[in-house]
Order: structure tokens, then sequence, then C-alpha cells
């Protein structure tokens, strides 16, 4: 097993505590050494060259989104010393949910400072319109990143980054869900569609979401769930997210590591809902209600904000695949396209996006190839 993130080679060094604040002088600082905006695709990025951004529709097993519409807009990268990123998605206004060991410098063996990271939501391409430096993290105390990823620890692996400032405003947070029974009978049935939205290997600059993959299996006595949902290195930190017909979206779990599933490769996720109130982990439920995360709908971005509040350009690009919308489309084309759908699978004429919608046609999508891994 592995992590799906960086992956340096383990040094000796004595663990810091497990809180890193960083003074008002070193944000500053950070705002100097860090540039505005991420790397341009086909320049020097992560760790190496990030390649020219390829056509995405031909892009097998994932649909690239506009990452500047919510819930899309809530989910960002976590770039880390200018060396590499994870994934990280908005809980709160100011608060960021990712992995424990993105945050963790093997090769110098130790945690890396808040003034080293720097969260980019709704990154696409060259646009990074929204993004603040960390100003302060808090992980859990009973994560080890010196020891070999298992199972077991990776229930730990998380970790809380509050911002400089209020991000979520404009970008949106989504809202967090337990995966109960009814909720994986209906993943499985088909009433509920499983996706991941990262930042991975290859497409670096770019947001795609995995489609069609369901869950497989559990881990480290119900804490964790195993999925097929395509996952690659830089998706560590990213969303397990489960959207409903009606439009009803929330995060589950939090991908954490790479795992074996009988003689498959698979991905194995943190459900959320042990970190939430009542959960074993006592450590993790203040924090993520100081944070102020919702185990309930998330909050799109505020009037006003440059990221826009409904995902128009993921719907169109559904009905474009579903062969219901010409290219090129007018403005009352993609409305009449809208109507039609609408009309057809039952929902309120609006011809205008919802997520309502959006829940529809992911669920009339045709089962994707997967990615080979």
């Amino acid at each position: 097993m592995r992590y799906q993130g960086f992956m340096p080679r383990p040094l000796r060094a004595p663990l810091p505590g497990p809180r890193f604040p960083v003074p008002a002088l070193l944000t500053v600082l950070m705002l100097v050494l860090l540039p505005a905006t991420p790397a341009r695709p086909g320049t020097p990025g992560d760790r190496g060259d990030a390649p020219v951004v390829p056509d995405l529709t031909e892009m097998t097993g994932r649909i690239e989104v506009d990452a500047m519409e919510y819930p899309w807009s809530a989910i960002g990268r976590v770039n880390v010393g200018g060396r590499g990123h994870c994934t990280g998605f908005l809980i709160g206004p100011r608060s960021v949910l990712t992995a424990a060991h993105c945050l963790y410098d093997r090769r110098a063996g130790r945690w890396r400072g808040a003034i080293e990271l720097h969260f980019v939501a709704g990154y696409q391409r060259d646009r990074a319109i929204l993004h603040a430096p960390v100003a302060d993290y808090v992980r859990s105390s009973r994560f080890d990143p010196r020891a070999a990823p298992s199972r077991a620890d990776a229930t730990a692996d998380w970790a809380v980054l509050t911002l400089t400032r209020p991000l979520g405003r404009d970008a949106g947070w989504l809202g967090l869900r337990r995966l109960d029974a009814a909720l994986l009978s209906e993943i499985r049935t088909g009433r509920a569609s499983l996706l991941q939205a990262g930042y991975r290997r290859g497409w670096t600059h770019i947001m795609s979401l995995g489609i069609g993959c369901t869950v497989i299996g559990r881990f480290a006595k119900g804490r964790g769930i195993v999925h097929d949902c395509d996952v690659a290195k830089g998706d560590s930190g990213s969303p397990l997210l489960v959207l409903s017909r009606e439009g009803a979206l929330g995060v589950i779990g939090m991908h954490v590591i790479d795992v074996r599933h009988g003689s498959r490769n698979a991905a194995g996720a943190l459900l959320l809902a042990t970190l939430g109130p009542g959960s074993a982990d006592a450590e993790a439920a203040p924090i993520l209600r100081r944070a102020g995360a919702v185990w309930d709908d998330g909050r799109p971005p505020a009037d006003g904000s440059p990221a826009r509040r409904r995902p128009a350009h993921t719907v169109m690009q559904l009905l474009a695949r579903l062969g219901r919308l010409p290219a090129p489309a007018g403005t009352a084309n993609q409305t009449e396209a809208i109507a039609a759908f609408e009309a057809k699978v039952g929902l309120p004429v609006t011809g205008r996006p919802s997520m309502a919608l959006l829940g529809r046609l992911i669920a009339a999508l045709p089962a994707l190839p997967p990615v080979s891994r």
C-alpha cells in the first residue's frame, strides 16, 4: 500500500507538536515568496515539469469540470513549498480539510510550517483567482508519517488548514454526510452517484471528476471504505462526494491511501463520519466544529463572487456528452436542451442549470471506461 501523494524517503527526526501557528510577519513574507498563481500548463510545476494540458474530451474514465462553478469551486490545490501539491476542500469560511501526509516533508524528516502552504480554490488551467496562504493547521496527533502506510494509520490521516482570510465566502464550502445503510443503498442502486474530484498527476492544472464508481469494501473496522474511483498522485486529500438524483450533495470521505482489494488495485477513503460528533475520535470532532464544518448542505459562493453558484458549464458538457446539445450551441439552444432533458426525467421545467439537473445528468451517463492504474 502507498499514499497517493508525496513519497520522499523518510528520515529519522523527532516529530514536532501538532499545531503550527504563523505570525503575521511570516504570512506577509509568504505572499512575497509565493506566486499569486500556480504554474501555467506546460511550465515547471509540481514535482517536475507539468505536461502540456491535453484535450480532456479524450481523457478516459474522467471528465473535466469547470472549477470556478460550485460545488467544484470549493475544491482546490494545497500547494506545498513549491515542491508539489495535494487536493483539499473547504469545509467552512476559512477551513480546508486535507490529508495529513501531504504536509510532512520526508526528505527533511519534519512537518512543514504553515508558511510553506498555499490553498488555491477553483484553479483551472492558468486561472487562480481564489487563493490564500495558510495561517495555521492542526493535524491528528495519532498520525505517524514515518511509519509505513497502513489501513489502520490511514484513519488518522487528516489535517485542517486555517486560511489567512475567509476564502469560502467567494468559493463556497462543502457539507459533510454520514455514509449510513440507506445512503449506501442509494449508491449501489444508482439513486445517488459516488464522485471524486481532484488535481491528479498528468492533469495537475485541471480539475477532473471521476464518475461511475462505487463502494466495494471497508477497512479499519468500518472507519474507512474501499472504492473503485480512479485516483492518482495529487488526489490525496480529495473529497469523495455523493450526489443524489434530486441534487443533494455531501462529502462522505477523503482519499488518503492506495490499497489492494482482492486481486485489484483500489482506493481507500477515510470516512468523515468517524471524525464527527459521537465518533470514537474525540480529538477530531471539536476541531471540525471549530472549523465551521456542517453535517448538512454546504454553502455556495456569495453573490458577487467570481465563482458561479451553479454548475452551468458542467451541465452543458454533460448534455453534449449525452448527445442532447449540438455544437456550437447558443444560449437559446442551451435553454432548450436543458428544458427538454428536465421534461424527460420529470424535473420541473426551468431551462436553467441546477444541482438536481446535474444529479440526473450524471445518473444518465453511460459507464465510463476505467483508467488503467
